[in-house]
Protein backbone atom coordinates (compact mmCIF):
# COMPACT_ATOMS: atom_id res chain seq x y z
CA UNK A 1 0.00 0.00 0.00
CA UNK A 2 2.27 2.21 1.28
CA UNK A 3 4.67 1.42 -2.30
CA UNK A 4 1.50 2.49 -4.37
CA UNK A 5 1.18 5.62 -3.26
CA UNK A 6 4.97 6.56 -3.12
CA UNK A 7 4.46 5.37 -7.42
CA UNK A 8 1.64 7.79 -7.69
CA UNK A 9 2.72 10.56 -6.11
CA UNK A 10 5.90 10.63 -8.00
CA UNK A 11 3.93 10.04 -11.26
CA UNK A 12 2.08 12.83 -10.90
CA UNK A 13 5.01 14.81 -10.04
CA UNK A 14 6.45 13.60 -13.21
CA UNK A 15 3.14 14.78 -15.16
CA UNK A 16 3.71 17.75 -13.51
CA UNK A 17 7.04 18.72 -14.43
CA UNK A 18 6.36 17.64 -17.83
CA UNK A 19 3.57 20.61 -18.47
CA UNK A 20 5.69 23.21 -17.94
CA UNK A 21 6.99 24.91 -21.38
CA UNK A 22 10.45 25.69 -21.04
CA UNK A 23 10.84 29.39 -22.03
CA UNK A 24 13.76 32.03 -22.07
CA UNK A 25 14.31 35.24 -20.30
CA UNK A 26 13.48 38.67 -22.21
CA UNK A 27 15.61 41.07 -22.60
CA UNK A 28 14.22 43.84 -20.51
CA UNK A 29 12.80 41.32 -18.05
CA UNK A 30 13.78 39.85 -15.06
CA UNK A 31 14.18 35.80 -15.71
CA UNK A 32 11.21 33.33 -15.02
CA UNK A 33 13.21 31.78 -12.38
CA UNK A 34 13.69 35.05 -10.47
CA UNK A 35 9.92 35.28 -10.31
CA UNK A 36 9.57 31.90 -9.37
CA UNK A 37 7.20 31.01 -11.41
CA UNK A 38 5.53 28.21 -13.56
CA UNK A 39 4.53 28.67 -17.39
CA UNK A 40 2.63 26.97 -19.71
CA UNK A 41 2.23 27.42 -23.42
CA UNK A 42 -0.22 25.23 -24.89
CA UNK A 43 0.53 21.51 -24.29
CA UNK A 44 4.46 22.65 -25.37
CA UNK A 45 7.01 20.45 -23.39
CA UNK A 46 10.05 21.35 -25.51
CA UNK A 47 11.28 23.84 -28.12
CA UNK A 48 10.01 24.51 -30.39
CA UNK A 49 6.68 24.63 -29.34
CA UNK A 50 3.97 23.54 -32.13
CA UNK A 51 1.37 26.50 -33.07
CA UNK A 52 -0.91 24.40 -35.41
CA UNK A 53 -3.11 26.65 -37.28
CA UNK A 54 -7.15 26.75 -36.80
CA UNK A 55 -5.97 25.90 -32.72
CA UNK A 56 -6.11 28.13 -29.83
CA UNK A 57 -3.31 27.80 -27.37
CA UNK A 58 -3.71 28.37 -24.28
CA UNK A 59 -1.39 30.41 -21.63
CA UNK A 60 -0.88 30.73 -17.99
CA UNK A 61 1.69 31.24 -15.55
CA UNK A 62 2.12 32.93 -12.24
CA UNK A 63 4.36 35.87 -11.42
CA UNK A 64 5.00 38.56 -9.16
CA UNK A 65 5.37 42.11 -9.31
CA UNK A 66 8.45 44.19 -8.14
CA UNK A 67 6.53 47.10 -8.14
CA UNK A 68 2.93 48.04 -7.94
CA UNK A 69 1.58 49.21 -11.01
CA UNK A 70 -2.50 50.45 -11.99
CA UNK A 71 -3.12 48.76 -15.28
CA UNK A 72 -1.31 45.92 -16.92
CA UNK A 73 -1.11 45.23 -20.81
CA UNK A 74 -0.41 42.37 -23.13
CA UNK A 75 2.50 42.70 -25.24
CA UNK A 76 2.26 39.52 -27.51
CA UNK A 77 4.33 39.56 -30.65
CA UNK A 78 5.59 36.65 -32.89
CA UNK A 79 9.31 37.73 -34.05
CA UNK A 80 9.84 36.04 -37.72
CA UNK A 81 13.49 37.04 -39.71
CA UNK A 82 14.19 39.80 -37.00
CA UNK A 83 10.89 41.49 -37.44
CA UNK A 84 8.06 41.46 -34.50
CA UNK A 85 4.14 40.60 -36.16
CA UNK A 86 1.63 41.03 -33.23
CA UNK A 87 -0.87 38.26 -32.09
CA UNK A 88 -3.73 39.26 -33.59
CA UNK A 89 -6.18 39.80 -30.88
CA UNK A 90 -4.27 39.30 -27.97
CA UNK A 91 -1.13 42.21 -28.19
CA UNK A 92 -1.92 45.28 -26.69
CA UNK A 93 -4.84 44.72 -24.70
CA UNK A 94 -5.80 44.81 -21.23
CA UNK A 95 -4.55 41.95 -19.45
CA UNK A 96 -6.34 42.83 -15.97
CA UNK A 97 -9.05 40.55 -16.72
CA UNK A 98 -6.94 37.72 -17.61
CA UNK A 99 -5.15 38.06 -14.14
CA UNK A 100 -6.29 36.31 -11.01
CA UNK A 101 -5.50 35.57 -7.07
CA UNK A 102 -3.07 32.96 -6.46
CA UNK A 103 -5.42 30.55 -6.03
CA UNK A 104 -5.80 30.97 -9.99
CA UNK A 105 -9.94 31.27 -9.91
CA UNK A 106 -10.73 34.37 -7.95
CA UNK A 107 -10.44 37.74 -10.64
CA UNK A 108 -8.19 39.90 -9.56
CA UNK A 109 -8.33 43.69 -9.79
CA UNK A 110 -6.07 45.78 -11.64
CA UNK A 111 -4.08 47.86 -9.17
CA UNK A 112 -1.20 44.95 -8.78
CA UNK A 113 0.17 45.29 -5.32
CA UNK A 114 4.28 44.99 -5.47
CA UNK A 115 5.19 41.53 -3.76
CA UNK A 116 2.09 39.42 -4.14
CA UNK A 117 1.87 36.01 -6.09
CA UNK A 118 -0.60 36.34 -9.32
CA UNK A 119 -1.68 33.98 -12.14
CA UNK A 120 -2.36 34.88 -15.62
CA UNK A 121 -4.62 32.76 -18.06
CA UNK A 122 -5.07 33.70 -21.11
CA UNK A 123 -5.09 31.98 -25.25
CA UNK A 124 -4.43 33.10 -28.28
CA UNK A 125 -5.66 31.45 -31.88
CA UNK A 126 -3.31 30.56 -34.75
CA UNK A 127 -4.77 31.66 -37.48
CA UNK A 128 -5.40 29.63 -40.84
CA UNK A 129 -3.76 33.40 -42.65
CA UNK A 130 -0.26 32.85 -40.56
CA UNK A 131 2.44 31.13 -42.88
CA UNK A 132 4.29 27.84 -41.85
CA UNK A 133 7.41 29.10 -40.05
CA UNK A 134 9.86 29.46 -36.97
CA UNK A 135 8.65 32.19 -34.88
CA UNK A 136 9.75 33.42 -31.43
CA UNK A 137 7.61 34.52 -29.39
CA UNK A 138 7.28 37.04 -26.82
CA UNK A 139 4.55 37.67 -24.14
CA UNK A 140 4.90 40.83 -21.85
CA UNK A 141 2.60 42.26 -19.36
CA UNK A 142 3.22 45.93 -19.63
CA UNK A 143 2.59 47.90 -16.30
CA UNK A 144 1.48 52.01 -15.76
CA UNK A 145 4.64 52.42 -16.32
CA UNK A 146 5.31 50.95 -19.60
CA UNK A 147 8.07 48.82 -17.74
CA UNK A 148 7.69 44.71 -18.00
CA UNK A 149 6.16 43.19 -15.11
CA UNK A 150 6.70 40.46 -16.42
CA UNK A 151 8.18 38.72 -19.93
CA UNK A 152 9.17 35.80 -21.56
CA UNK A 153 9.91 33.87 -24.95
CA UNK A 154 9.53 30.80 -26.04
CA UNK A 155 11.19 29.07 -30.25
CA UNK A 156 7.73 27.94 -31.73
CA UNK A 157 6.95 26.65 -34.94
CA UNK A 158 3.45 27.11 -36.94
CA UNK A 159 2.52 24.18 -38.47
CA UNK A 160 -0.53 22.65 -40.50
Amino acid sequence: MRIEIIVSFLLCCIGYINAITPVSKCPQARSPEEYKQVITVGNCKKHPCRLRKGHTINVDFRFTPIAETKTVRNSVTATIAGLPFPFIGVDDTDACNNIFESDGTTQAKCPLQSGKEYVYKNHFDILPLYPIVKVEVSWALIGSDRQPVMCFTVPAKITN
